[in-house]
């Protein structure tokens, strides 16, 4: 019989009990995993913020998740010690993506912890945070939901949009750290741009060759906002 393997965006509490055990079984055992998070986990539970992962109808993995206005959170996800290096972290991430788009967030973010699974998450397609100067860690990571505008490091057209990692003042003694060649069907971004960055940041709007806006993200453009801390996105450019 093939494996079946399904995720349930509503357990029940009789799964939360089956997961509870699993966890303090591995934090007995191996003194690891997510049973000190247990608050956190059992919170989530109560807010419909908990997925869990079956195989053949038996729970070996759940995912911890939280909602904010433009993106969701991943909080803690694992799969059970018996089941791992099988390729069911990747399928249960697939599935979970494909599910957490339905909840309209336009991308993800997470805090890599353990460090040994930064790799799994660039797997993922995950990338690292800039240095953002806030207290913020080293393996936050984020992966759009959406299609979205490809980075370059030589713009090949007049229109592009640049970010600088410093203040409008300081950006004149460097180049701008991100830039995006801009194709658009009028004043919407065919793809749209999802960065994130510093509020203070600097970013300048280029058309045709000439500079038509340039200030701090915050400042960019109070009519269509691009800032949606701790990203920038954009996808409309007005005059």
């Amino acid at each position: 019989m093939n494996d079946i393997h399904k995720i349930n965006l509503s357990p029940s509490q009789s799964d939360l009990r089956t997961i509870k055990n699993w966890l303090s079984e591995e934090n007995e055992k191996f003194n690891e995993g997510f049973y000190c998070n247990w608050d956190i986990i059992e919170y989530s539970f109560h807010r419909n913020e908990l997925i869990s992962f079956e195989l053949n109808k038996e729970i070996i993995g759940f995912l911890v998740w939280s909602q904010y206005d433009f993106y969701i959170e991943i909080d803690i996800m694992e799969i059970h010690y018996s089941q791992r290096n099988k390729g069911l972290g990747k399928l249960f991430f697939e599935k979970v993506s494909d599910a957490l788009k339905e909840k309209k967030a336009l991308a993800l973010k997470l805090f890599c912890r353990p460090r040994n699974s930064e790799h799994f998450w660039e797997k993922m397609g995950f990338m690292k945070f800039p240095i953002r100067g806030y207290s913020e860690s080293d393996l936050t990571f984020y992966k759009p939901l959406i299609e979205v505008s490809k980075m370059t490091e030589k713009p090949r057209s007049l229109n592009k949009l640049e970010l600088w990692d410093v203040d409008p003042y300081q950006s004149t003694k460097k180049e701008a750290r991100w830039c995006w060649d801009l194709e658009m069907d009028n004043e919407k971004l065919i793809k749209p741009i999802i960065q994130p960055c510093n509020i203070n940041w600097n970013v300048r709007w280029t058309k045709d060759g000439k500079i038509l806006k340039e200030d701090k993200v915050k400042y960019f453009s109070r009519d269509n906002s691009i800032e949606f801390c701790p990203f920038m996105y954009v996808e409309k450019l007005s005059e």
